[in-house]
């Protein structure tokens, strides 16, 4: 018979890291991922653990995060890493792992997730967004599909209207601004947004300074009296550079055009450049810079506890959200398997050497 156990960290951690043996960098992304994020430091770690006669046959884990919703402070939780043993699937098991999730959190979330997570999903009431878009880039060819989607980024550039960029001082830096600088951007735009994942810098710190194996680097705009009025995430792996997240006015065009601006400027070597966003106008000012809008739809899914108050329909959960890549697991298992098995990796003796922070 299977049951949820309460997740015990020196019982159950090696279980479940067997049960993701094919993740080959899972145990040195752990704690970084689980247990030093600003969530689960303020509120544990509680993942949901599935037990057949003492061992571990299922796993859902969980990030604790702030957010916005209707623009107010809440609490709020990524669901990530939900697996079954492939011997088990199809009995119940995932049903029952997220039926005992959803007692975790009044508020839930998944981005990036597959095709058959997605179903169970559906089947339990979660609600899909479909405004998260692949935003692509192409400047070097490599086939004649690639030359033939550079044809449609510049006919896609041709009918959009570009917005003048807007910023005093523009810098490319590898260290986020210092803290008070994040946390005064934030509170002063934090009111533009209706649902966002808080992008404090405690967040952001975590998030983009301290992976332990991705490198990233920060686009900064200052205005007059050099105060940080945007910030743009960036991270190039080969010559792909990609957008990962911004921090900046929820309506502003010019600054958004600028942020774009710059990751052109400061990259021209690039292959490719790519963004992943909700953000209509981020989506806007990147086709006016010639990127073209993909089929490709990364599913991104919110459940909100019926008994929540400010939930009066199962549509206004999915309404008004600002995502960006940075905001998947996706982007962050991306970063640490590419920099695991390429040559941004370095190892030593079969074992992988994190990067110095």
């Amino acid at each position: 018979m299977v049951d949820i156990k309460p997740y015990e960290e020196h019982r159950h951690r090696e279980q479940v890291l067997n049960l993701f043996s094919d993740v080959a960098f899972k145990r040195d992304i752990w704690d970084y991922q689980f247990l030093d994020n600003p969530g689960a430091r303020a509120r544990g770690f509680a993942p949901v653990v599935a037990e057949e006669e003492g061992s571990v046959v299922g796993f859902n884990a969980v990030v604790p995060v702030s957010i916005l919703w209707e623009g107010r402070p809440t609490s709020a939780m990524w669901s990530c890493d939900f697996k079954v043993n492939q011997g088990l699937r199809g009995k119940g098991i995932g049903r029952l792992i997220k039926v005992e999730l959803a007692q975790r959190s009044p508020i839930l979330m998944s981005f990036g997730i597959s095709p058959v997570a997605a179903i169970v999903l559906e089947r339990m009431g979660w609600q899909a967004n479909n405004e998260v878009h692949f935003l692509r880039r192409i400047r070097e060819p490599r086939s004649f599909r690639d030359w033939a989607l550079m044809v449609f980024q510049f006919g896609t550039k041709l009918i959009t209207r570009r917005t003048p960029p807007m910023g005093d001082s523009i810098s490319v830096t590898k260290q986020l601004p210092a803290k008070d600088e994040i946390d005064a951007l934030w509170n002063s735009i934090a009111k533009g947004y209706d649902k966002a994942v808080v992008r404090n810098w405690s967040y952001l710190d975590w998030r983009y300074q301290q992976h332990p194996f991705a490198s990233y680097q920060f686009i900064e705009l200052r205005g007059r009296g050099r105060t940080l009025k945007a910030l743009g995430v960036v991270r190039e792996y080969g010559r792909q550079v990609r957008l990962v997240d911004y921090l900046g006015p929820a309506k502003s065009k010019g600054i958004k055009a600028a942020v774009i601006e710059a990751i052109l400027s400061n990259w021209p070597g690039a292959s490719s450049y790519s963004a992943m966003t909700s953000d209509l106008e981020l989506k806007q000012v990147m086709k006016a810079a010639g990127f073209y809008q993909g089929r490709e739809q990364p599913r991104f899914f919110v459940w909100a506890s019926p008994e929540s108050e400010s939930v009066a329909e199962p549509q206004q959960c999915i309404q008004g959200w600002f995502i960006m890549g940075g905001d998947s697991d996706g982007e962050l298992l991306q970063s640490a398997r590419e920099n695991w098995n390429e040559k941004g990796t370095n190892k030593e003796g079969g074992e992988c050497r994190l990067k110095t922070l």
